[in-house]
This record gives C-alpha cells, structure tokens and sequence, in this order.
C-alpha cells in the first residue's frame, strides 16, 4: 500500500520512516529542492531535543537527512500537488515536477507542510528589495553579518526578544516593537529591560518604512529614525495552500488560523487524510514534536488501512 506525505521536514521524513517500518510504501513530496524544512537554516541550538544539547537545528537537519536518504523511499524534490481527488477508497494526486505532469494513486496522504513566517504585504516588498530585511529568526545572516548596528525588530514573543538579547550582545543597538504587549516569556523580558542596548517598545507600528540609501526608515512613535537592519518576528503560519488544491468534499477542516484539526492519532476530518507537525496547532510546535506527530500519523495510517485484519 502507497502512502503520499505532503512535505519532507522533520515530520514527514519521520512519518516516511515509521511507514516503511510498518510494512507501508511512502512516496515523500517536497516543493523545494531539499528535505528538513525550516530548520536547515536554524543557526540555534535545539532546546527541545533532549541529548544533543549543543546541536543546531542546520546539524539536526543533517543528521535526519543522512539517515533519510539511506532509506528505500521514493522521494520527488521540486514537485507541486496541482489536484487531489478521491477515487472510490484511494486518492489521485496530480503532480508537476521537472519531468512535467504526473499522477499518484494512493491509499492515504499525509500533510506535513509544516510552517512559515508571518509577514504583510508592504514587509514582503521591502525584503524582497534588501537583503537588509530579514524575514524570521532561521537567517545565517543574523549570526555572521549583524555587527555595530542599529537594528529595528518587529514582534513582541520570544524570538523577537530572544533575538534582541543575541544582537545587543555583539555591540548592536537594537529596538523591538510590539503593536500591543509583549507576550515573551518572562526571562525574556527581564533580560532585555536589563540590556542597555535594547529598547522595548509597546504599541510601537512603525509607519513609513522604506529603504534610504541602503537602509531602512521608519517613523517610530512619531520620530523618523534610521536603522541598518530590519527583523520581521510576527511568529508563524501554517503551509494549508496546498488544501485548496483538494476537491472541496475532502478538504480537512481548519482552525481560523489555518492549521489542520487532528486528533490524538493525528486524523484529520476526512477518512484517509493526516496531518503531522507544525500544520497542526501543537501546543508546542518544535522538532520534537514534528518527529513524534509524525510517527504517531504512521501508526494511524497503518491502523486504518489494515483495519479488517
């Protein structure tokens, strides 16, 4: 039996894994050219990972990668998913790829698209005009490159000032500002008010921002100002475009933030349809819990299809 999964991040390659140890076939579809998700470019250690403590999250991303492409599992890099219908007990998916189009037929599809970063419209302009504007914590840019500047953070939970504490400690003076109250955990905040080189702001928008020769301009609390970089930290949301690709009968139901609703065993609404990692609302959306969603969405796919057994 076929299983697709929809995503090749700590999730899905941990479901692919479990499948095979199942007796299941999984066929892993990844959008881009790579599999391990966000985390390839997590420069910080993983705190959630018990007995790697000094282990990045681009580390990480490699040791789940060596282990991944020693398995016997079809993986298609740079494919899209165009369609998904239901054909009596399986489902279709139509595919794009390098090679053109293609279909699948399989017995059940797991999404494990996983997350992005949070961004509006006139933020994304002005990243994709300056490298100067990072979008998210996961950029190598923020470790090498951020030294003895002025930096503007927007956000108000823990990367945002868990990133402020990291630049000011490399000789950056660094504002943060929040459009209402800062919802970082305590440590967080006591931190950074005690830092000379960071400044909280609360019901801080900026307004007027845009490149001047090379940097950013804003006006902040009503005084135009001037920074070198420019983090964007409004948190995450799920990947769900690919729903809108499934016929409308089977389309998971969603939260008003977008992530799938899954139960324990990470069902989705729709008989034949799971959903693992950060698509889901985790309490606590990490690698940690990716990994084990993603096991725990093998077990179920395995329980459902050999149900009469």
């Amino acid at each position: 039996m076929e299983i697709a999964i929809i995503g090749a991040g700590p999730a899905g390659m941990s479901c692919a894994n479990a499948l095979l140890a199942f007796g299941l076939t999984p066929i892993v579809i990844e959008r881009g050219d790579h599999v391990g998700g966000a985390q390839r470019t997590n420069f910080h250690p993983n705190l959630w990972l018990l007995g790697a403590p000094e282990e990045t999250g681009m580390q990480m991303t490699e040791r789940l990668r060596r282990h991944f492409e020693e398995l016997p599992i079809r993986l298609l890099l740079s494919h899209e998913v165009r369609h998904v219908r239901r054909i009596d007990d399986r489902f279709e998916l139509d595919l794009a790829g390098p090679d053109g189009l293609q279909t699948l037929r399989v017995d059940a599809v797991v999404l494990a698209t996983g997350m992005r970063p949070r961004i509006t419209e006139e933020l994304r302009a002005l990243a994709a005009a300056s490298p100067r504007v990072i979008v998210g914590p996961l950029s190598t840019a923020i470790r090498d490159d951020i030294r003895a500047s002025r930096v503007l953070i927007l956000g108000g939970g823990d990367n945002a000032l868990d990133h402020a504490l990291f630049l000011a400690e490399r000789g950056n003076a660094v504002q943060v500002c929040t459009r209402g109250q800062f919802s970082a955990r305590r440590q967080f905040r006591e931190a950074c008010a005690a830092q000379a080189g960071i400044v909280l702001r609360t019901d801080c928008r900026p307004a007027r921002m845009r490149l001047e020769d090379g940097r950013i301009a804003a006006t902040v609390t009503g005084e135009a100002m001037q920074f070198d970089w420019l983090l964007v930290m409004y948190g995450y949301a799920p990947n769900t475009e690919v729903i809108e690709c499934f016929e409308r009968g089977i389309r998971p139901r969603r939260l008003k933030s977008g992530h799938i609703v899954a139960n324990l065993w990470q069902r989705s609404s729709v008989p034949g349809v799971y959903a693992a990692g950060d698509i889901t609302d985790s309490p606590q959306p990490s690698v940690a819990t990716a990994i084990a969603q993603g096991l725990a969405a093998a077990r179920a796919v395995e329980r459902d299809l050999h149900r009469d057994d």
